[in-house]
Formats: C-alpha cells, structure tokens, sequence
C-alpha cells in the first residue's frame, strides 16, 4: 500500500492532487501543506515557510557562528548543505519522519526551481528577491552572491547569463536538488522523484549556458536512465500511489522532457525515438495528410492542403481535466492576421469515401469540429514539429511541413505555456514570408509583453503546467528573438535598443556593424572594458574587431584558462592564416573544456588533413558525426582519410553516410563509386555511376571541361561481367547484368558522340550474344570518329579514323555471316550485305580524305583493305 508521501511527491510531479485511496491504512500524521502549495502555485508560501527559513537560515542572525562564516567565506553551497544535513538530523528516528523531512528539503528546492522559472519565463513576479529568504545579515551581499551564483553555474568555460533574474534562485535549487541528491536519495521513496528534480534543474542551467556543456549533459543522460528505471518498476505496481491513466501521464512526461534534451543537444535521431514513445504510451494518434481546401479569400477551387488530424486516447481525454483545463479567454493573445488575400485558416472541403479510407481508422474531418486534445499531447505535437526543424533543410518546404502541427496546437488552446509554445513557432514560421512577416513580429511582442504582467484570466499553476514538456525560450531570449527580427526588417535602431538594454554586446556591435559605425563599436567595448578589464568575452569582441589575437590570449589568461570561446577564436584566427600548428594546440585546448562545439571538431579535423596527421583528423571528425550524424561534409573528409590510408572498406561506409545528407554532391558520388569499385561492391558502383552521371549532366553547362562518365570505371564494370568476376559478396557479377544495361542505356540516351562508350556497349551485348545491337553500336562509335571536323586537318585524327574504319570492317566480317531469330522467330543473318556496307565505308573515307592525306602510310592501308573486300562476297 502506498505511503502519504508516495501521494504526495506523484502529486508534485504532475501538478494534480492524486486521490488518496479510501481503503489506504496509512495513518502518518504529515504536514502537507508545502507539497499542496506548491501545486497550487504558491512557490512563495514554500519559500517563507518555517521548514525553507531553517534550510536557509531566514532567522539567524550574526551573533549564530554558522551565519559569520558565510559573511566571512560567502560559500552558500556549504552553508545549505550544512543546514540541510541539520534539518535531517533534527527529527526523529523513524522512517516516516525521515521521509517528511526528506520531503520537506525536496520541496523547498522544487519551490526555489519555480521561482526562478517564474522570474525569467512565465511571470509574473514573485514580488521578493532571492536573498530576502536568507540571512539578514547577506542583503548587503546581495550582488557578490549573485555573482557567486554566475561563477558556480558556469560550466565546461561557458558562462551563464549576466542578467539572469533572480539567478540565486537556480543556484540554491541546484545545491538543494543536485548537489545534495545524495541525502535526499536515502529516503527509498523520495528517491522516486529527487533524480527528475535534479534533471530537470541541469536543464534549465543548461538553458540559461551561453553555449552546450557536454558535461551536463552527461549527468542529464544518466539521471535520466535512473528515471526511467524508476517509472519502469513503479508502473508495475498494481497498489502504488498512480492509477493507470497516472502512470500513462507521468511516463508521457518523462519520454517528452527526455526527447526535449535530447533534441537540444541536436541527438535528433534519439529524441525522435524518445518522442515516439511517448506518442506510444499517451495513446495519442496522428497523422500528417492531404485535404482539399481553400487557403485564400477568393480562391474558386479547392486545392490539396497539408493538414494534420489528431486524436488523444480516450483514457488521456477524459483523464482529471480539472487538471488543465483553462478559463475562457485565458492565454496569450492570438493575432488575427487581417490579410485582404489569405483567410485566416484554411477552408477544409468535406471529405469524401476516398478520403476517409486514407485516413483509415483516424476518422477525423477537418472540416468538422476539431477535438480537443489533451495538452500533454499537444506537447508531444510541438516536440515533433521542432523535430522536423532539426532534421530537415532550411527551406519553405520545411516551413510548409511544420505549419500543419502549430495549427493543430492552436485550434484547441488549453494551456497557457504549450498555447504560448505554439503561437511563438507560428511567428518564426512567418518571419520569411511577406504577407505573415508583420503579423510574426507583432505576435512576438505580444508574447514578450504578457510575461510583463498579471494576467488574471492564467494562474501561476497553469503557466507552470506542461513547463518542462515544451522548450519555452526564457524571457531574455524572447527579446532576443524580437530583435532579431526587427534587424531582419531593417528596424535596426529598435533592434539596438533592445540589445543593448539586455547587454548582449556582441548583438550590439552587429548593429554597429550594419549601420558601419565600427569605431563605435570599438568605443563601447573600450569603455566597458575599463568598468571590468577581466572580462572575457568583452576581450574576445574587441580582438573581434581589431583583428589581434593578443586579444584572445588576453582572454584567455584573464580568465584562468577557463574561457573556451578565447582559445576558439584564437584558432580560428589561426587557422585563416594557415598557421595550423598553432591553430591545432588553440583548438585542442578549447575542445578540452567543452567538446561539444560540432563546429570546431570540424575545423580541428580540416587542419589534420592539412597537416597529414590524419589520427587527429579521424578523431575530430569522428566527434562531429558523433555530435550530427547528419553532417554529411565531416562523413567526406573522413572518408578521403580512410581513402588515403587504402581503407576502402570503412571510406565506403563513411561516403554512404555522407551522401544521405548530401545526395546533390557529385563529387561525394565520384568518390563513393571510386571506394565501391576498389572493394568489388559492383551494385553499388553501378549505382554511384548512375547518379554520377544524372548529376553531371545536369551541370554540364556550368563544367564544360569535366568529363560525365569515368570510361575506365565503366570499362571495369563490364569487364567484370564479361571475365565472370565475383563482387564483394562473392556473387557473381553477372546477376547485375539487367542493372548494367540500364547504365548503359542511360549514359547513351545523354551522351551519343563518344566511341569508347558505344564500344563498350558492344562489348556488352557482344557478351549477351545480341550481335545485331552489337554491331550497331561498334558502327555508332565509327560515326562518332568519323564526324570529327579535323579528320581532313590532323593527321593524328586521321589515322585514328582510319584504324576505326578498319576495325569497323573487322566486325563486320566477323558478326554479318552470323545468324540470329527476328521477333517472328525466323533465322536472319546479323548483317547480310556486309561485305557492301564495308566497301561503301572504307569507299567514303577515301573519297573525303583523298586530298589532304593520299601521301600518308594510314592512306594505304585503307587501299589495301578495299583490295581485300574486292574478294568478299
């Protein structure tokens, strides 16, 4: 039988009151109000608390050691740990208490977590400062603390945020819930919950990261698998606090915030499977497809649309709505486009038989009313939408594919933070489009107003409802975003405004740059430098600008050999240099720090290959496809490695990589076929070919001097069926014989002028004992010599016409006495007259070249083969 407090931390988790069964026998007298508070949204309530003033020490003043100590040494990690420890020594024995006290530290951290949530995400706020909730003594510490709590949360030499609000808040929920994980986990049943506090906390301090911290992501991915093996086992009680329909929502959850880190650090193939498993455990059904309707006000046909129809299971749509079900009008503003073309959302015709058939047992017309799902699945709608971001090009095509599932989000709003999600994907959406672009904008200041205020129509609880499920940017990125938009309008002094007022620098001196004022630029920096000489990053912007890399060393010395970005920019400035040694040492330190820049793994493994120290160069490029398996340049060079060490089995499964992302490479195609032919995998080989070809000649116009078909590759492939060879799997190639003339057919219907080619198609169907195409195509490569203009002008073409000519009659007399069966079925002979057509050929050449070359050696000797014609029949 489930425990109070196994209720109550399910309870925190989900943000719903769990309904403690009636025949449960547990008596413990727990104060719950702390869990109930935090549910209710009341994160306030928890931090002025009793339990949260002994955790933080509200009450002590400076006559307590424990409180000069931290005035003295300012280490806040070690003062709430020592008070943590304390408060769990305090109470009794037993394991009920334990675990009350356990839950108590936990929802002082949780409540810690959500005020800083609430402070740069969803407002409104709290209406006290971090530092109120501890010492008095501290308040006039306010800043070193705060400063403190920057330095603490940096990671792998990328810095948090500087104007964070409220940023004391993560750090005291980080030392409570990731720091302290340990004596929270010696309580059995909070140790249910405390590793998904914890996971959740590194993310938000990853969100808050200038840049990706490989090493939070570590520890993200093997909390995560504790929870996962956590859920498993609770999901198989048949008497724990969850019911069904609880153990689907909260494995739901954990699967979406999964895929969401997973997507984050671009492991997009992860957080798609992790995506699907949740979609698999909701019971929630979709599909993307196609229905007639019309998008523009007078438009008079119906065209297909891309639609995405939609259903929750009915065990989530009916599960505990009180849950998450909003006040009317509450939420975000939606902007009406008022457009005097486009409709404000599409007209769906009604579907017909057929199309109900597609959509198979997902009967839903979209012309009818839209059902309303469950937000946990509109969640799990967006995370595929951003889904289809990472793994797709940057194209309206794209756009047009993600469109469909932001609409589908926004047709049944019931959250304020997923509806929020959902209209801010809308406006990037329609920031490339010129009838959408305005309305974009404006709904991007709507979003970053709303946050402002108190909107009473959405509780706290419902703006935290679903947070963890959807990548809500914070507030100070939202801005961001609306200044990136107003540069991309050309409303650049707005722009600047905002980047300055949010002290994004670098942002600012773009604004600089664009309206070429660089030595204003160059003045700010100087100027903010002089506040704070030790600044890092401001070094680096100023090495930026002035192009010295005394800058970056600067940089890097200042602060403590911990500033990646120092020794990446450094690099870089290297690197164009062509100073690689120099370049390699700066990279390989900045990759040490934080080795989850894709970007200078790259640039690391391109200076190996400079340098022919292809270790380094495998290694890094290694790195990059471990980081996006879809680089498909890095699969490239990491094939020419393996190519050039003769490994051309694995520089084979590299080219394959590579050209799934980038099957418009001819150059990668070249390489594949060359790699495949070198390892006898002739199926492949015919297939790079082929598209080799397709690709070439798309392009001939643009390289007019680059051959389209590599004749000694083409010569091997039909070598390899005519000598009966056995390919890389020991078949023989002679099973690939139709997918050889298929090549074959397709390099001719192209390319009709080129004799070496129409010879080895003869050689091809000499093989396949077809000699009338046989020697058709022997007579197709004489006309391609013959029709060269400088057979009169160069001897050197004269004589190879000639040696055509002769060969030519060579095939004849050998192939035109043969027989073969016509479509009837009767006997006929390959070419009856041959002896004529001969004397006719030879008979042609001379008449033509008589003139210019009767003197010449390659002149008799088509004299002398008309001599011996004269005797054939």
């Amino acid at each position: 039988m489930a425990s109070t407090i196994d209720y109550l931390q399910w309870s925190t988790l989900l943000g719903v009151d769990l309904q403690k069964p009636s025949e449960s026998t547990d008596s413990t007298a727990v104060d719950v109000p702390l869990t109930q508070s935090l549910i209710a949204g009341e994160y306030s309530h928890v931090l002025k608390s009793p339990v949260a003033a002994q955790i933080f020490g509200t009450s002590l003043t400076e006559t307590d050691a424990i409180v000069s100590n931290l005035d003295a040494s300012l280490n806040l990690a070690e003062f709430l740990t020592n008070q943590i420890q304390s408060y769990l020594a305090q109470t009794p024995t037993d394991a009920t208490s334990t675990t009350s006290a356990a839950l108590d530290v936990l929802s002082v951290g949780i409540a810690s977590l959500y005020a800083f949530v609430q402070a740069g995400w969803t407002g409104p706020e709290i209406g006290f400062e971090p530092v109120d909730i501890l010492p008095s003594l501290l308040k006039a510490k306010a800043a070193e603390l705060d400063t403190q709590a920057l330095d603490q949360l940096s990671v792998g030499g990328e810095t948090v945020y500087h104007l964070s609000p409220q940023i004391l808040f993560l750090y005291m929920a980080r030392i409570i819930l990731v720091d302290n994980i340990e004596q929270l986990k010696k309580d059995p049943i909070v140790a249910k919950s405390a590793p998904w506090w914890a996971l959740r906390v590194l993310f938000l301090q990853q969100r808050t990261l200038e840049g990706p911290a490989g090493l939070l992501l570590e520890q993200m991915l093997t909390l995560a698998n504790e929870i996962e093996t956590i859920l498993n086992a609770e999901v198989e009680l048949e008497n724990g606090a969850l019911e069904a329909i609880d153990k689907k929502d909260i494995l739901t959850r954990f699967w979406i915030e999964k895929g969401l880190v997973q997507h984050w650090y671009t492991e997009d193939t992860k957080a798609y499977e992790a995506f699907q498993k949740a979609q698999s455990t909701s019971g929630f059904r979709f599909k993307v497809t196609g229905a007639l309707g019309k998008r523009t006000k007078f438009q008079q046909f119906d065209t297909s649309q891309l639609v995405v129809v939609a259903e929750s299971s009915r065990e989530m749509a009916s599960s505990r709505p009180s849950a998450y079900e909003s006040q009317v009008g509450s939420g975000p503003k939606n902007l009406e486009h008022n457009d005097d073309t486009v409709l404000e959302k599409i007209q769906f015709a009604e579907l017909t038989e057929e199309d109900r058939a597609r959509l198979g047992d997902l009967e839903l017309d979209p012309s009818k009313e839209i059902q309303e799902l469950h937000p946990i699945d509109h969640a799990l709608l967006l995370a595929f939408c951003l889904n289809i971001k990472n793994t797709n090009p940057a194209h309206g095509l794209t756009v047009e594919q993600m469109f469909p599932f932001v609409t589908r989000v926004l047709e049944t709003p019931n959250n304020w933070t997923v509806y929020t999600m959902a209209l801010l994907l809308r406006s990037r959406l329609e920031a490339d489009k010129s009838r959408t672009v305005e309305r974009g904008a404006l709904q991007l200041q709507a979003l970053v107003d709303q946050t402002r205020i108190e909107d009473e129509t959405s509780t706290t609880r419902e703006r935290m409802h679903h947070f963890f499920s959807v990548l809500l940017p914070s507030k100070w990125e939202l801005e961001k975003e609306l200044a990136e938009q107003y540069m991309a309008l050309g409303v650049v002094r707005s722009a600047l405004d905002i980047f300055e007022r949010l002290e994004l620098w670098e942002d600012v001196i773009s604004c600089f740059q664009f309206l070429d004022q660089k030595d204003k630029a160059k003045a700010m920096c100087q100027t903010l430098l002089e506040k704070n000489p030790t600044n890092a990053k401001l070094l680096c912007i100023l090495g930026d600008l002035d192009d010295d890399p005394e800058k970056f060393r600067e940089a890097w010395e200042v602060s403590g050999q911990r500033f990646a970005r120092a020794q990446r920019s450094l690099g870089a400035w290297l690197f164009k240099r062509d100073q690689f040694e120099q370049a390699k040492t700066a990279y390989q330190l900045a990759l040490k720090i934080n080795p989850l820049f894709e970007n200078s793994w790259f640039i690391l493994g391109c200076i190996g290959m400079q340098l022919e120290d292809f270790d380094t160069a495998v290694e890094a490029f290694t790195k990059v496809v471990s980081i996006d398996q879809n680089n498909g340049e890095a699969w490239n060079n990491l094939a020419a490695i393996h190519m050039r060490r003769n490994d051309n089995l694995d520089a084979q499964h590299a080219l394959r990589q590579a050209l799934k992302e980038k099957r418009e490479s001819w150059k990668i195609w070249s390489n594949y076929m060359y790699c495949s032919m070198d390892v006898g995998d002739f199926t492949e080989a015919i297939r790079a070919m082929g598209m080799l070809v397709e690709l070439r000649w798309k392009k001939k116009d643009e390289h007019p001097e680059e051959e389209i078909v590599d004749i000694v590759i083409l010569d091997r492939i039909v070598q390899g069926l005519t000598r009966d060879l056995k390919d890389l799997f020991s078949r023989r190639v002679a099973f690939q014989e139709q997918r050889i003339e298929e090549l074959l057919l397709g390099i001719t219907n192209r390319i009709t002028n080129d004799p070496r080619i129409w010879k080895l198609c003869g050689k091809f169907y000499f093989w396949q004992k077809n000699y009338v195409e046989c020697l058709e195509c022997q007579l197709k490569a004489y006309r391609s010599v013959i029709h060269n203009p400088k057979i009169e002008t160069d001897q050197a073409e004269f004589e190879k016409a000639v040696e055509a000519a002769v060969e030519m009659v060579d095939w004849y007399r050998n192939l035109g006495h043969l027989s073969y069966k016509d479509k009837a079925g009767a006997e006929q002979l390959v070419a009856k007259d041959w002896a004529y057509r001969s004397k006719q050929m030879i008979k042609s050449l001379m008449a033509r070249t008589r003139d210019a070359w009767e003197e010449v050696e390659a002149f008799e000797k088509l004299k002398e083969t008309m001599e011996e014609l004269k005797s054939e029949k």
